[in-house]
């Protein structure tokens, strides 16, 4: 009896023709999913090979092969295992395993690469996959010789300057051409190039941009093929990182790794060049530490901030958001963990990463290895604010707020408080647009961690107007919160005092027109409340030594676009560069940190100016307190240096005007010689008459002439027979 689905005589029939051939590709079809291809060879990916098991004759084997067991079923109930052995039944010190899924089979890597087996073995875990990728060596293969180290000189030179005078950098077109300048600050001076305008100025120096090393050792430069560092006297080539396409560099805090990203070349082929499109060098060595997949770490085809990594102030660990997973129908969710990893050796800390649902931004200390995040708030649960200890993951203190719509955190440079701004609404509502509508207005309030106190106090601040904002003071306990709007925004000046339980405000200044940042000097004291990219371009210079903040000048700079202190707060930068509003004169002007103007200079199409980092101080605290006190008999010697400078400068002026009157001179001279000598044809051909003779003043004769200076218009008087007629 045969059985009959009488259902399909009506169904359409969707099979292809007899001999059709599809020639659409599925990397132009579903270029995006084409990783989730499966391949024939996908057992491959559980797989793992375990070498650096013991070695142990064959009556021994099946003991050894029961304890392994016991090891690999703590990972996974429903793994298999099978130990090679020798002609002779011995082991060969290598373990295959095989696992449910390539996601175990990864975990596995991570938990048994390094696993100390016992005092004398350690494991060492890789996928069949990657040992399937390994190769012998060429035939011809060769030792690679010993490269000959290239000596740079002092890399610290330009702070050995005998006036303590700063460096910067400059990219600007010069003649049409890019060009990058390295100058130094001359106090009451235009700049002067850092050495030969050969060396410390070259045409084409970088292909985008360049930037300074956190402690000025480096300048780089990035190009087609990779990052050169640039260092020395005469800026001689210190490295070279060959990665092509790289767009964007990054340095760990002490100059000790470089972090370099290009994205995929061929965004058909994306995931050809995503697998290491990130990557961590080692600048003293050259050597390729860790290779990234953009993907692997954000679910994205290219990474949405940059610097993308954020670097512990030691440089032992760095961190970044945990990539979102996806739920049963392939949706993505918010992302919920943090992926820490050690430098010693480049993997996860505790190999996974620590979990906090709906994380939203992490940033490390300035001076210890604590990690700050902000985790937003759902329907169903607060935002939270916390820091994390590292490497226990011990959380020393944290916040709990609801209803919080935006939120932002703020360090202290010497690590001992941080703050962060929230703005908190009463009830929200959806547009039909799906944009959210808060309902009641919004509070908006600065919370500060004090890390140094017991149990990491907390104390709230709230704000009169909306946060625009905010400064710390880098080591006092003052720091400057600007709230307002653009037509109008008013700078606050908070102190924090001892046993106080909010902070205290000293001073609420002058409110002004579009003001946008808060900027304190870098050895504090001093603050810059700036109005970039408007039209009038003012920037307030404010005092903040004394009891009361107090103000000492308001400069203009129209539709300046970025404003820098210089590494000892001694000097203050606007900054009209590419990128900001239209119509602006491109240049720099440079003021003193009261706000006296010291310098104004054009340059055609500038687009960047960056002063050379200073590195961290290394005197003991005696001896600085030792500077502090002797500040005035050393402040004397450097005004005198100050006044020489400017009697040095008055006789350049004198010098030069000696000899442009030397050099008119000696044409004068020569030219009267000339005329000595046509004396005679000039009376011959003048009838005898002698021009050049002297005039005789008893021949003058004297007359006076006289010039009205002014005239006016008066009536004249009318007779009486004018008035009878």
């Amino acid at each position: 009896m045969v059985e009959i689905d009488l259902n399909k005589e009506n169904e359409e029939d969707f099979s292809d023709p007899i001999g059709f051939v599809d020639d659409i590709k599925d990397e132009v079809l579903v270029p995006d999913v084409l990783h989730q291809k499966p391949v024939i060879d996908e057992f491959e990916e559980c797989a793992v090979v375990i070498t650096g098991v013991p070695v142990i004759g064959s009556e021994r084997v099946g003991k050894l092969q029961n304890v392994l067991t016991k090891v690999l079923e703590k990972i996974e109930k429903k793994v298999k295992l099978f130990i090679p052995v020798g002609p002779d039944g011995a082991s060969l010190g290598v373990l295959l395993s095989e696992w449910p899924d390539k996601k175990v089979a990864k975990f596995a890597v991570e938990s048994l690469d390094g696993y100390a087996f016992d005092k004398n073995h350690t494991f060492s875990a890789k996928l069949f996959s990657e040992m399937k990728l390994m190769r012998p060596p060429n035939d011809d293969w060769k030792e690679p010789t010993k490269q000959p180290y290239t000596d740079v000189g002092d890399l610290w030179w330009w702070m050995q300057n005998d006036r303590c005078r700063d460096q910067f950098a400059v990219s600007y077109d010069k003649n049409g051409v890019p060009t990058v300048g390295v100058y130094t600050h001359m106090k009451g001076h235009d700049p002067e190039l850092a050495g030969d305008n050969d060396i410390a100025e070259r045409a084409n120096w970088t292909e985008t941009v360049f930037t300074w090393s956190p402690h000025g050792s480096y300048l780089s430069t990035i190009h087609q093929r990779g990052i050169i560092l640039w260092g020395g006297v005469e800026f001689k080539r210190a490295h070279r990182f060959a990665h092509d396409g790289v767009q964007c560099i990054d340095f760990s805090p002490c100059e000790t790794y470089l972090v370099t990203y290009a994205a995929p070349e061929d965004r058909g082929k994306w995931w050809e060049g995503e697998k290491d499109c990130l990557k961590i060098w080692d600048v003293r060595t050259g050597e390729l530490k860790k290779s990234f997949s953009a993907f692997e770490l954000t679910n994205k085809t290219q990474l949405p901030n940059w610097p993308f990594f954020k670097w512990s102030f030691d440089e032992k660990y760095f961190a970044c958001l945990k990539a979102p997973e996806k739920d049963k129908l392939e949706k993505e969710k918010k992302i919920d963990g943090i992926s820490i990893y050690e430098t010693e050796t480049f993997e996860l800390l505790n190999k996974r990463p620590v979990i906090i649902e709906n994380i939203k931004q992490i940033d490390w200390s300035p001076a210890s290895n604590l990690l700050a995040y902000y985790s937003e708030c759902t329907d169903m649960s607060p935002a939270e604010f916390g820091l994390l200890q590292i490497p226990s993951l011990q959380r020393l203190r944290s916040a709990r707020i609801y209803n919080v719509a935006d939120a932002q955190m703020f360090w202290q440079k010497s690590g001992k408080r941080l703050a962060f701004y929230t703005m908190r609404y009463n009830k929200k509502a959806f547009r039909e647009t799906g944009e959210i509508k808060y309902v009641g207005g919004c509070t908006y309030h600065v919370d500060i961690f004090e890390i140094d106190k017991k149990d990491v106090s907390l104390m709230n601040l709230p704000l009169p107007e909306a946060f625009i904002h905010f400064g710390w003071d880098p080591e006092g306990d003052k720091f400057c919160v600007l709230t307002g709007n653009q037509t109008k925004a008013a700078p606050h000046v908070y102190k924090i005092e001892p046993n106080s339980h909010a902070p205290k405000l000293i001073s609420k200044l002058d409110a002004g027109v579009q003001y946008n940042e808060v900027q304190f000097a870098p050895k504090g004291g001093w603050l810059a409340i700036l109005a970039k990219v408007s039209a009038g371009g003012n920037v307030m210079f404010v005092d903040t030594t004394l009891a009361e903040a107090k103000r000492t000048n308001v400069i203009e700079h129209p539709l300046f676009n970025n404003g820098y202190w210089d590494p000892t707060g001694r000097y203050f930068v606007t900054c009209s560069s590419l990128g900001g509003r239209n119509g602006a004169d491109l240049g720099f002007r440079v003021y003193t940190f009261q706000g006296r103007e010291l310098c104004r200079k054009s340059m055609e199409r500038l687009a960047q100016f960056k002063w050379r980092p200073r590195p961290p101080v290394k005197l003991s605290e005696q001896k600085q307190k030792e500077i502090k006190k002797n500040l005035k008999k050393i402040s004397a010697r450097f005004i005198k240096q100050d006044d020489d400078e400017k009697c040095r400068a008055s006789q350049e002026v004198v010098e030069k005007r000696r000899k442009i009157m030397s050099a008119f001179d000696v044409i004068r001279n020569r030219n009267k010689e000339l005329v000595a000598a046509q004396r005679d044809a000039r009376i011959a051909l003048r009838s005898g008459i002698d021009t050049d003779a002297t005039l005789n003043p008893d021949e003058f004769v004297e007359e006076e002439i006289t010039i009205a200076l002014s005239t006016s218009r008066t009536a004249a008087p009318i007779s009486e027979e004018d008035d009878f007629d």
